[in-house]
This record gives structure tokens, C-alpha cells and sequence, in this order.
């Protein structure tokens, strides 16, 4: 139930192995420690939220408009017992308030629409810490250019897949600084190809289930996506930032692997 991109530590992790790679990768990327306030946008199934609060000892916030996937999450959180320290909230993310010490937006942007970055770089400015560190991660493009017509219309409606400048451009008004700039192209191509083969492998279910265009439309999208990553058409990007001034920046790149405490001097930050 994690439906974004995976990040692969060696060629042949499986997909359940590489989700959670990614999800540490996105923790560690963050500084995510014991006692954060982390303020998730778009949290999808709640995979990510979940995995901060349980690994990392983190209180999270995080928001979404889908009623099915909240109530999903929540069950979760409640079955886990990290009811008491992630929040799921129904709602737009740009009613998101409060302070926190993290912002985090994995897979949204793509769906959010060039019209509203602007909506997305307040929210996060509004809500972080001036200590604070933020994370987005999101399908791109090299240049410019409208997101494919069929998908649109079949897969994602009112989808854009930003170019790097676009995504730097969502924070700089808002003085944010990029701190660090990751593409993990080749780990989505890696990670279609899982979900195209457990697809298909579903195929008799579905096909009963959803009738014979859906078959095809999403067989066409999963393999055509591949090929899209593969061949360098569509990119992504996680870039990690922070505000412009903030002297509470690691000294060293992001990393998973870290020490325990940050690598940064909080006195003087």
C-alpha cells in the first residue's frame, strides 16, 4: 500500500524490501529523530507516517483528502498502537497549521497542478520551523510539457509532472533553500516493473472484476511507464530543503546511515 516510487538498495531487493528502504530513505533525509513534530502532505495509505512515528519516535501529522485511504490509515495507527502519535486528517493540505520540525510530501505534487505550487510552497512555509527541514519527492520532467493525454483522461485526471526549476520554483518564494537534489529515475522503472508483474499475475481477478478496457488501460500505463523511466522521458526527483537562514543544516549530505544525533552544532543554530 505504498504507491510511490521505491528505492532499491541493491538490484535484486524485492519490492517490500526497497518500500521500506525508501521510507528510511525519507527519514533519514529529514533528520528524523525521537520527539519531531513531522507534518506529512498527501500521505497516501499512511505508510510513510506510520513508519515515522514507530521507527523514529516522531509525532506526525498528516493529511489527505481521500476518506477511504484515511479510514484505512487510522485502522492501522489503532491496530499498531500509534494512535497517540500520528494524526491522520481528512482534509485539504493547504488548511494545514501548526508548527512543526519536518515537512514531508512524497508523490503529491504531480497532482496538486502547476496552478497551485505556489498553494503548496505557503503551506509548507507556513507550517515549518525556521530550524526546520522539508522533504518533496515527485515524478518530473527535463522540459517542460503537458502530461500525456491518455493518462490524463484515463489515469490521472488534472495531473503535471514538474520540470527540477518548477520544483525549486514552489519553495524559493518562500525563501527555502535546496539542500540536496536526488534522482531515482531507474528506481521507479524498477519499481513498475514489480507492480506490472504482480498485475499481471492478478489478471483473471481483475478482469472479472473491472471488465476488459480496465485490463488494458492499466497494462498500457504500468509497461508504457516503464518505458518512460527507462528511457529518461519522465524523472524523479527528491529534493531536501530548508529555511533560507537556518544555521540548523547537516553538515554532511542526508544519509540513512547516520549517527543517532544530527550532525550539526543546535547551539548555534
Amino acid at each position: 500500500m505504498v504507491y510511490t516510487c521505491a528505492y532499491f538498495p541493491t538490484p535484486t531487493a524485492s519490492l517490500e524490501q526497497a518500500q521500506r528502504a525508501k521510507l528510511e530513505l525519507v527519514a533519514g533525509k529529514i533528520w528524523a529523530k525521537p520527539g519531531d513534530r513531522i507534518l506529512e502532505l498527501g500521505c497516501g495509505w499512511g505508510s510513510l507516517a506510520l513508519h515515522l512515528a514507530r521507527q523514529h519516535g516522531a509525532h506526525v501529522t498528516a493529511y489527505n483528502i481521500s476518506a477511504e485511504q484515511i479510514r484505512y490509515a487510522r485502522g492501522r495507527a489503532r491496530r499498531e498502537g500509534l494512535e497517540d502519535r500520528v494524526r491522520f486528517v481528512e482534509d485539504d493540505y493547504r488548511n494545514a497549521s501548526g508548527r512543526y520540525d519536518a515537512v514531508v510530501s512524497v508523490g503529491m505534487l504531480e497532482h496538486v497542478g502547476a496552478r497551485h505550487h505556489r498553494d503548496l510552497g505557503a503551506a509548507i512555509a507556513r507550517c515549518l520551523r525556521e530550524s526546520g527541514r522539508g522533504l518533496v519527492h515527485s515524478i518530473g520532467r527535463v522540459q517542460a510539457q503537458p502530461m500525456d493525454a491518455w493518462i490524463e483522461r484515463r489515469i490521472f485526471p488534472g495531473s503535471y509532472a514538474p520540470t527540477l526549476g518548477e520544483m525549486v520554483g514552489l519553495l524559493a518564494p518562500f525563501d527555502l533553500a535546496v539542500l540536496d537534489v536526488e534522482n531515482l529515475r531507474l528506481h521507479y522503472a524498477r519499481t513498475l516493473e514489480h507492480w506490472l508483474e504482480r498485475y499481471e499475475k492478478s489478471i483473471d481477478r481483475l478482469r472479472a472484476r473491472f471488465g476488459e478496457a480496465f485490463v488494458r488501460s492499466w497494462r498500457l500505463y504500468l509497461a508504457g511507464s516503464i518505458a518512460a523511466f527507462r528511457c529518461g522521458s519522465l524523472q524523479l526527483w527528491q529534493l531536501v530543503f530548508a529555511p533560507a537562514r537556518s544555521r540548523a543544516i547537516p553538515w554532511t549530505r542526508p544519509s540513512p546511515a547516520r549517527d543517532a544525533a544530527p550532525p550539526w552544532n543546535a547551539a548555534t543554530s
